[in-house]
């Protein structure tokens, strides 16, 4: 079961007083994943990055995300908040 792990970026915006996904995108590492959440920090109303593992052949996730950094207003939950 081959497993690659996704560096993922998620940008969230304010529709009124609603907290929307934005764009999300996958990056190549943790360092670059980290590096884009912390630049779009300041342009959306949050967002967060983490590293997901996957199995290639079945899309399966195989473990819990990581939270590699987040800024800004996130769903509740996201972050083990209640």
């Amino acid at each position: 079961m081959p497993d690659k792990t996704l560096f993922i970026v998620q940008q969230f915006e304010k529709q009124g007083k609603k907290l929307v996904q934005g764009r999300q995108m996958e990056l190549p590492s943790a360092e670059q994943a980290i590096a884009r959440a912390d630049r779009d920090a300041g342009r959306f109303a949050g967002v967060i990055a983490v590293a997901q593992t996957v199995d290639t052949e079945t899309g399966e996730v195989l473990d819990d995300p990581v939270i590699l950094a987040h800024h800004g207003e996130l769903p509740a939950g996201m972050i083990g908040e209640d």
